[in-house]
C-alpha cells in the first residue's frame, strides 16, 4: 500500500491532477477551496487538464473568462466543519452534470481532507480531533508527574 503525506495543501491538490482519476463520474474527488461565503464555497476541482489554484478575490475570479474546472456555488453537507480558502475537500456534483460535463454548475462539498493519501482508503478525512494534535491525546492519559 502506497502513502503520502505532503508537505502542503497545495502539493497535494497537483498530485491529484498529475497523478489520480479525478473524474466526477467515478465518485466525489479532490477540490481545493478558492473562497467561503457561509455554508456556499468556491471549489477548483482537481483535473488532469490543468493543476494551478486561482487567486484573487471571489469577485476577480467570477470576472475571469478562462476558468475551467471551478464550482462557484458548492453548497456544505452538513457534517463539514467551516472552511476556509487554500483548505482541501471532497467534491461532488449529480451524475447528469458529470455525464453531461457540467460537473461545476452545482455540487456539494462533502467532506474536508488532509493532504494525506493512501491507495487502499483514499484522502484521509479532517476530523477535528485531528486537529487538535496528537499531543493532546497523549497528555490526557499521560501520568501527571506534578503529583
Amino acid at each position: 500500500m502506497t502513502s503520502k503525506v505532503f508537505d502542503s495543501n497545495q502539493q497535494a491538490f497537483e498530485y491529484a491532477c498529475e497523478h489520480l482519476d479525478c473524474s466526477l463520474q467515478a465518485g466525489p474527488t479532490l477540490g481545493i477551496v478558492l473562497g467561503v461565503n457561509g455554508r456556499l464555497c468556491s471549489v477548483k476541482i482537481a483535473n488532469r487538464e490543468d493543476n494551478t489554484i486561482p487567486t484573487g478575490t471571489l469577485t476577480e475570479l467570477l470576472a475571469r473568462s478562462d476558468m475551467k474546472h471551478v464550482c462557484f456555488s458548492a453548497m456544505l453537507a452538513d457534517k463539514v466543519p467551516s472552511l476556509k480558502p487554500g483548505d482541501l475537500v471532497l467534491y461532488s456534483t449529480m451524475p447528469e452534470l458529470a455525464a453531461a460535463g457540467k460537473a461545476t454548475v452545482s455540487g456539494t462539498v462533502t467532506a474536508k481532507v488532509l493532504p494525506q493519501y493512501t491507495n487502499k482508503s483514499g484522502w484521509h478525512l479532517y476530523s477535528t480531533r485531528a486537529a487538535e494534535g496528537l499531543a493532546s491525546d497523549e497528555s490526557a492519559g499521560a501520568p501527571d508527574s506534578s503529583s
